[in-house]
């Protein structure tokens, strides 16, 4: 055997990686090429944190950037204080997250976190500016018409929308003649509010504040309805409820009817930190039975109706005027919190009507 064929027998095979491993290790190579920046902003919700951190780590490792032990910890940790305190602020607040890749080669990563603050008048601000269409829907509700009608001439009958917004229900009760009052503390819907009386030349007493307020002043006239009608769903806690129970008994006549609809959960569900908090950030605030119980405990109001909403409306409502707008059926079943069919939702939009004890 000559030298050189010795030789080549003597060289072994080279033995391949499996295919997977081969694209893997080309794919290691991609960081050094890859860059990223981004600005990501997360609803400011506690309960949501491990959440979080296990959704921007994932997505940092698509960029070849891993976060060891003690860098999770580190975000962690800041992002928790962060949520707190954007949460406590305002439901409406959220944490903005920016990170950039470090643009010379290697596989670091920087990030920054910080607070948006923000209130529910910022957002229906927004709303005013950016949305077309009806806004909170061109028909009034068949519950708070169908309840004014029982009070006698329209006349004689004053009531208060509390939360009037545009005045999807106060400009229907004034054309009926009733003696309306509207109080409303976002300042986008004020203004909007007040053009739509001034051209229908409606008599409606306009007040701008928060019903939560107690130095609010709201007259001397008192009311043989007051009623909010999808604002219970933007109060943060029991305190709140009970406060504007308060207010609303000062403000009735005896015998005279409180109306309101609030997200109750259904039998034997029991809602945790998150539901509690995503329901609040989707404007679909969870209250407990027990809650609203404590809330109107030792008032001198009684329970005398409740309808679950949707159903309500969708059977009292002309055919033509249904749905009030594209989002109200997921908002009054909770799949605003809970993406669910509606049958299945743990929680639904109620119509609580009580009376005053004279």
């Amino acid at each position: 055997m000559s030298q050189k064929t010795k030789a080549s027998a003597s060289k072994k095979p080279l033995a391949l990686a499996p295919a997977p491993v081969l694209r893997q290790a080309m794919l290691d190579t991609l960081p050094f090429r890859l860059a990223a920046n981004a600005v990501i902003l997360l609803p400011a919700i506690p309960a949501l944190l491990d959440h979080y951190v296990e959704g921007l780590c994932t997505t940092w490792a698509t960029l070849g950037r891993h976060f060891g032990q003690s860098e999770r910890e580190r975000l962690r940790e800041s992002l928790r204080t962060l949520l707190t305190e954007a949460f406590g602020h305002s439901a409406s607040s959220r944490v903005r997250l920016a990170y950039d890749t470090d643009p010379a080669p290697g596989t670091s990563l920087t990030w920054k976190a910080s607070i948006v603050h923000a209130t529910m008048e910022d957002e229906y601000g927004e709303w005013t500016r950016t949305r077309t269409d009806s806004l909170f829907g061109r028909y009034p509700d068949a519950k708070v018409m169908d309840l004014a009608r029982t009070l006698g001439a329209p006349q004689g009958v004053s009531i208060l929308d509390v939360g009037a917004g545009t005045g999807r229900n106060t400009l229907p009760l004034a054309r009926e003649g009733f003696r309306v009052a509207a109080l409303e503390v976002a300042p986008a819907l004020i203004r909007i509010l007040r053009e739509a009386t001034e051209e229908q030349k409606l008599d409606v007493a306009i007040f701008e504040g928060n019903m939560l307020d107690p130095t609010l002043e709201l007259g001397e006239r008192r009311y043989d309805m007051v009623f909010l009608s999808e604002v219970v769903s933007h109060f943060r806690n029991s305190t709140q409820l009970r406060n504007v129970l308060e207010r609303a008994v000062m403000l009735l006549v005896p015998g005279g009817k409180l109306l309101f609809n609030a997200f109750l959960p259904v039998s034997g569900y029991k809602p945790d930190d998150l539901a509690r908090q995503i329901s609040e950030v989707m404007w679909c605030k969870l209250f407990t039975r027990f809650e609203l119980a404590e809330a109107a405990s030792g008032l001198p109001l009684v329970a005398i109706a409740e309808d679950n909403t949707l159903d309500y409306e969708r059977e009292h409502l002309p055919a033509e005027q249904w749905p009030p707008t594209p989002w109200y059926e997921d908002w009054c079943s909770g799949r605003n919190a809970f993406k669910l069919p509606a049958a299945k939702s743990p929680m639904a939009a109620r119509w609580l009507t009580y009376r005053k004890l004279a």
